[in-house]
């Protein structure tokens, strides 16, 4: 393994312990409720869901969960409490947010848009359909790197298996055929 990317992995494990390096500008999930499946989304600081409850309250278990689990990734406008509601509702929805966030295999990620602060400059990552893209030279080289890694492991549980593997290094032709 090349001595450049053996120093990445080091990295990815100390930005790993680091989850505020990160600002989760946009993030989709696929949520598994106790019932339905729903879709979750942050954008512009705003969350949103599908289910019923979200929909009448304007807040509900499954973003409390998602503002719970991402809290240090998160911008202050987003890590804010939905609406007080002053009802039954909210002890339920304060329950099963509790639980779900140590049920982290309930949350599925579809997609995320992040900046990542990393040593020397700010990079843009993105995961659409397992796919991740991150602005470094690092990523362009081996199509992966420190922040991507980190990302993995901080997210693991809630990324689908594909964008749970390591990105795959890119064969110059002309040095395999040097080696044949």
């Amino acid at each position: 393994m090349h001595s450049d990317l053996i120093g990445k992995i080091e990295k990815a494990r100390r930005y790993a312990q680091e989850p505020e390096r990160i600002a989760l500008d946009e993030i989709t999930v696929r949520f598994h409720g106790g019932n339905n499946e729903h879709m979750v989304r942050l954008e512009g600081g705003h969350w949103k869901c599908d289910c019923e409850v979200f929909h009448l309250r304007h807040v509900c278990a499954h973003v409390m969960t998602m503002q719970k689990v991402l809290e240090p990734m998160l911008s202050p406008e987003a890590r804010e409490p939905g609406p007080v509601i002053i009802h039954s509702e909210l002890i339920s929805m304060i329950d099963k947010s509790r639980r779900y966030a140590h049920e982290l295999e309930r949350i599925e990620i579809d997609s995320l848009h992040a900046r990542f602060r990393g040593s020397n400059n700010d990079h843009t990552l993105t995961l659409v359909e397992s796919r991740w893209v991150c602005d470094c030279t690092t990523f362009r080289t081996w199509n992966t790197c420190a922040h991507v890694m980190a990302l993995q492991r901080i997210l693991a549980p809630m990324l689908p298996a594909a964008a749970r593997e390591p990105g795959s290094i890119p064969t110059d032709e002309r040095l395999v055929s040097a080696l044949n």
